[in-house]
């Protein structure tokens, strides 16, 4: 179950997804990555089950003006005054932590969905003004940066019968990442060789590793939090979709008639289609069964064998310790967040 299975893929491919009925009446939503594609659908899910407040973060203020403007288009009964949009660039640490002081200063106490969305891919290696490898820091460091900076409010108000929700949306790419970790038990720092040029990986695998990290994140935090507990940490496949993630081959003549004979190929889902998935893990009832698990198709599977083995599960650890020492030196809130939220992390 935990290896790649193309069969189940091209038949979960053409499932028509169920949308979770639940409401969000009084809940304050962060959704980030949402001016197209799954955040962009996912958004619009949301907006139209009455929110307190739907924060849809975009990476500049030119496109959240624009996504404010579509959204209540595309939701004309829903109060427009239930929903913003602010800029969140996750390709700069201070980017994300000046998100968080507005939401301090301007949000609510409590926030009950976070939905840690927005990704990137480049073709070619490419690093952030951080220093950091841009899909390492894009899709994993500054979402969990983002993730460990809002736990407070995601625990402020929540209980384990209304938990909150903390989903990272990952990829079935992550089945074929194991390989680009050959030898990382003898590497001096994780993140650092993943980082790294040197690493030799191409633009896809250093994607798909990324979105393993991404559950190895979220298994590392959930171990970490109380059972049953008030924040619900979810990872989940939307499936293969239409995207704008794909806008880096589709420069390229030749790869976007062959992409677009992939997506007809392979079945690929529509956006609004894929968001259900998101949503699903964001509302679903059974919160306390999907804790800490890797969600495909609206429902819970197995993440990659490599994740399942021992020296996976020891590459999980000390991945996590790594990620909150390199977070630390970024915002000294890491330290202490983790240590009055996270009791089970101090040493």
């Amino acid at each position: 179950m935990g290896k790649f299975s193309f069969w189940r893929f091209f038949g979960e491919q053409g499932r028509d997804l169920p949308l979770p009925g639940e409401s969000v009446d009084g809940k304050t939503v962060v959704i980030a990555g949402a001016n197209v594609g799954l955040g962009f659908e996912a958004s619009v899910h949301v907006a139209n089950k009455n929110p307190s407040l739907l924060i849809a973060t975009c990476r500049d203020t030119a496109k959240c003006k624009q996504t404010l403007e579509i959204l209540r288009e595309r939701c004309p009964g829903t109060r427009s005054a239930s929903f913003d949009s602010w800029p969140l660039e996750l390709s700069s640490f201070d980017n994300v932590r000046a998100f968080v002081d507005r939401f301090d200063a301007e949000g609510p106490e409590g926030l009950n969905i976070l939905v840690a969305n927005a990704g990137t891919f480049k073709q070619a290696y490419t690093r952030t003004q951080d220093d950091w490898e841009i899909m390492l820091q894009v899709n994993y460091l500054s979402f969990a940066l983002l993730s460990i900076l809002l736990l407070p409010h995601l625990l402020h108000s929540a209980t384990c019968d209304d938990p909150s929700r903390l989903v990272l949306v990952s990829s079935l790419g992550h089945y074929l990442a194991g390989p680009v970790l050959t030898g990382s038990r003898n590497w001096d720092h994780v993140l650092g060789a993943i980082s790294a040029e040197t690493l030799g990986a191409s633009g896809p695998s250093r994607y798909n590793l990324s979105k393993m990290l991404q559950v190895a994140f979220v298994r590392e935090l959930a171990a970490r939090l109380p059972s049953p507990t008030s924040l619900v940490v979810i990872a989940v496949d939307p499936g293969f979709c239409h995207s704008s993630l794909q806008r880096e081959l589709e420069k390229y003549c030749l790869l976007r008639m062959v992409l677009a004979f992939v997506r007809w190929l392979l079945r690929a889902r529509t956006s609004e289609m894929g968001s259900r998935n998101i949503v699903h893990a964001a509302l679903a009832k059974n919160a306390q069964d999907l804790h800490g698990k890797y969600m495909s198709s609206c429902e819970v599977v197995e993440e990659c064998d490599y994740l399942l083995s021992v020296e996976g599960k020891a590459f999980s650890e000390r991945l996590w310790w790594e990620t909150i020492e390199v977070l630390s030196k970024v915002d000294d809130r890491v330290s202490q967040i983790v240590s009055t939220y996270l009791p089970a992390s101090s040493t």
